[in-house]
């Protein structure tokens, strides 16, 4: 170990969970509860140092890190979306978003791992927080997420935005919800044009399969492109005929 301003640095290396199957290389293995390193790792900024960490107590330990560094960790949702700041709205910049489509898809399996331990995400969606955040882009707070079922869709998070449809009301034919970077409140997309451009299919399908879902209703209001009506029209008559023949 080194000393530095009275501080004794503890290479991870040499770091093994008490009563851990997996012990550090060499003799001089420094014995720490578990409990303590996951305090430790609670600081600790996603990156390099808690990889590090990880990989020198082993998989068992590193699993019961990861779930304690996880919860109730809003702050690890709020940076992941703060990374997708400056990115184009989907619907008017289409080239930005599919060279940053990697982002979303980071931040997609950051928010799944954290949901899947914090299980209890779902009292989060309220209708005075879907009312704050329905309307608000670049809002980095992680009650966003749950919030929103447009930034739900950029995102990837299918199983957020079954919730809004399914247990929340909300309506998949009306125009009313803003997606992360959009610029002006006032403009709304449907949202099934956000899942087509998101290109998730598993999105795109669920919501054609939506009671009640009216697709005639919106190409009458002539709010979607040509080239984005002929893709979701060919969708829709793909999972009608799908219904048919079940």
């Amino acid at each position: 170990s080194q000393a530095s301003q009275g501080v004794i640095l503890i290479p991870w290396s040499r770091v093994v969970a008490v009563g851990s199957p997996a012990r550090a290389s060499g003799d001089d293995a420094i014995d720490i509860d578990i409990d303590l390193i996951c305090n430790i790792a609670s600081y600790m900024n996603p990156g390099d140092d808690l990889a590090g960490l990880c990989v020198a107590v082993g998989s068992a330990d590193a699993a019961r890190i990861r779930t304690e560094y996880l919860r109730d960790n809003e702050q690890y949702v709020a940076a992941s979306l703060a990374k997708l700041k400056g990115i184009p709205d989907l619907t008017t910049g289409w080239d930005s978003f599919c060279d940053n489509l990697h982002v979303f898809d980071k931040c997609r399996d950051n928010v799944t791992a954290w949901m899947q331990v914090n299980t209890g995400w779902r009292a989060r969606c309220t209708d005075e927080h879907m009312e704050r955040y329905r309307g608000a882009p670049l809002r980095v707070e992680a009650n966003l997420v749950f919030n929103n079922p447009a930034v739900a869709i950029e995102i990837g998070l299918l199983e957020v935005l079954r919730f809004h449809v399914e247990e929340k009301g909300v309506d998949v034919n009306r125009r009313f919800w803003n997606g992360f970077n959009s610029d002006n409140e006032d403009m709304n997309d449907f949202l099934i044009e956000l899942a087509l451009v998101r290109g998730d299919m598993r999105i795109l399908e669920f919501l054609l399969s939506v009671d009640g879902f009216d697709f005639t209703s919106m190409t009458e209001e002539g709010d979607i492109e040509s080239l984005e009506h002929e893709l979701i029209s060919r969708c829709f008559d793909e999972h009608r005929l799908v219904n048919e023949q079940c």
